[in-house]
């Protein structure tokens, strides 16, 4: 041991000292470069309106497909687009019931590691003439002033709800597009009222036809959000390939959108049924039909997801996506061909796993 430290000169001191400084600044220098990435490039959210129990066993499944958001849906309903709405059931013990049972939905989801998005709807009971919630606009005035009451109670309530949950994002709306284009400065000024009892992120969840690009008020909101049900071909059994090419029609829109309001673009919803078609008209809902036979397909279901994540999910502008749907109850069924939306128990679930990794 004494001959080797003799052996030992100053300058291979130096230079051994040289080297430890070469690889501490080299490594600094990574480091910053990765910080640099990740300012320029957030984690996009990766997320999943998920019903029914949310317990241990759904959190695992939904760990091994790198879900980290979970979206929850309060809804309030109205018999038709020109009725009032509600969402208070029952006495007031009961919606205390009620509103702490959410609480403790929100509360579990972020004991087990995920992110909580609160994300109410309208729910049309009777819908007359084809018309659904994007209709929604009262006949005069006395209708206007009692809708408008009754909205702005359901959003402050699980914007509530929200905060004391410390859920990461809430929306103030979902799908409502003739009330975002034509009544702004309502939207512009329930967005001052959430924000000053909700601290988290705020979107609003505008439809992919004659919406997102026609509202005013995005500068007000964190992201810009879309219901991205984009019909992307015409024909059945589409490959990736003609799936991803179908985007480009719509990536103009969404860009412009995203530049002159300088803000990133959210998918607050999007899915793919199980269908041969699910890429055409990704909007209809399908569950079980006697046409089963001729319109499952798992691939197309697949297909839809790739193609998304492959023309998608990189761009800069983008700040990730809320799929529908997950089932909490969800079991696979071998006697059934599962035409709906849920990805679980199928390739497609593999693929978003896979995209989200």
């Amino acid at each position: 041991m004494k001959k080797q430290l003799r052996n030992i000169t100053p300058w291979h001191y130096v230079f051994g000292w040289m080297l430890l400084v070469l690889l501490l600044v080299q490594c600094q220098s990574r480091a910053g470069k990765t910080a640099s990435a990740n300012l320029l490039h957030p984690e996009k959210q990766k997320g999943a309106h998920v019903f029914g129990r949310i317990d241990s066993p759904n959190f695992q499944a939904m760990r091994a497909e790198h879900i980290d958001w979970i979206t929850l849906v309060a809804w309030a309903s109205q018999k038709d687009y020109d009725r009032p709405m509600k969402h208070h059931y029952g006495d007031s013990l009961q919606m205390v019931h009620r509103d702490s049972m959410w609480l403790k939905r929100i509360q579990n989801a972020k004991a087990a590691g995920f992110k909580v998005f609160v994300k109410p709807h309208i729910w049309i009971d009777e819908p007359s003439d084809g018309k659904w919630r994007s209709d929604i606009y009262p006949n005069n005035e006395t209708d206007w002033q009692t809708w408008q009451t009754s909205y702005r109670s359901f959003i402050l309530r699980y914007a509530k709800i929200a905060a004391r949950g410390k859920a990461e994002m809430f929306c103030i709306g979902t799908e409502l597009t003739r009330l975002s284009v034509e009544k702004p400065s309502f939207w512009k000024t329930l967005i001052q009222e959430v924000r000053n009892i909700y601290p988290g992120k705020i979107t609003y969840a505008a439809n992919w036809y004659r919406e997102f690009d026609q509202i005013t008020f995005w500068d007000q909101l964190d992201y810009i959000g879309i219901q991205a049900y984009f019909p992307l071909v015409d024909e059945s059994y589409p490959s990736v390939q003609a799936i991803s090419e179908g985007w480009q029609q719509h990536l103009p829109a969404i860009i412009a959108t995203h530049k002159k309001y300088n803000r990133k673009i959210l998918f607050t919803e999007m899915g793919y049924k199980s269908t041969a078609n699910s890429a055409s008209k990704p909007w209809e809902w399908m569950d079980y039909s006697p046409q089963a036979d001729s319109l499952f397909s798992l691939e197309t279901q697949a297909n839809c997801y790739q193609a998304f994540f492959d023309t998608i999910w990189d761009q800069t502008w983008f700040a990730g996506v809320h799929l529908w749907q997950l089932r909490g109850d969800f079991v696979v069924d071998p006697k059934r061909r599962n035409l709906d939306f849920t990805p679980q128990g199928k390739p497609a679930m593999g693929v978003i796993g896979q995209g989200f990794r």
